[in-house]
């Protein structure tokens, strides 16, 4: 014969397992949200840096991009493969509408991150630390001046060691990052 033997929890181990277990609960879902805001904070890094890399691009995509027949004047090849085509009343009638929604979407974006760049130049102009007025001056050269500039390069004019370009534009693009996209707690 077995004998059924069953063990019972007193209701103070009970109380310890449950409030183990709730603990134990809770700091794995601080763990987890915390892992979601460093994804989130580092997604945005990504973005912005892609977003400062192609800086240049997106002004002159947004001020160049042709999206409708009246924008060209000296294709007549064109002008009749649109008549033959029966695009509209004339070649003057088309209009590529995904060019132009593209165009004016990067318009925005360019309208936006100008604002924050400009906000982020007089910050650190009018900072009373001598390296945010040199980040500044180095995010400027890498990314938005017209005549764009090498680590190398900006080390040398800077007077700092290479590293140092790399700490400041990490540094700069976090702080551009919160401008651009917002903050993340």
């Amino acid at each position: 014969m077995k004998k059924n033997v069953t063990s019972r929890l007193s209701e103070e181990q009970r109380k310890e397992i449950i409030e183990t277990a709730s603990r134990i609960a809770i700091e794995q879902y601080h763990k987890e949200a915390d892992r979601d805001k460093k994804s989130i904070r580092d997604k945005r890094l990504h973005n912005t840096k892609l977003l400062m890399e192609k800086y240049r691009g997106f002004v002159v995509h947004s001020k160049s991009a042709v999206y409708d027949a009246t924008q060209i004047d000296d294709d007549y090849d064109l002008a009749s493969l649109l008549d033959m085509m029966g695009c509209g009343e004339g070649p003057r009638q088309l209009s590529i509408t995904s060019i132009q929604e593209s165009a004016a979407r990067t318009r925005v974006l360019v309208h936006h991150i100008d604002q924050m760049i400009e906000f982020f130049r007089y910050r650190c102009e009018h900072s009373p630390k001598q390296e945010d007025a040199r980040r500044y001056r180095i995010i400027d050269a890498m990314y938005i001046s017209d005549k764009e500039k090498s680590p190398q390069q900006l080390a040398d004019e800077e007077n700092i060691d290479l590293s140092t370009v790399y700490k400041d534009i990490k540094i700069a693009l976090r702080q551009l990052s919160a401008l651009i996209f917002g903050y993340v707690d």
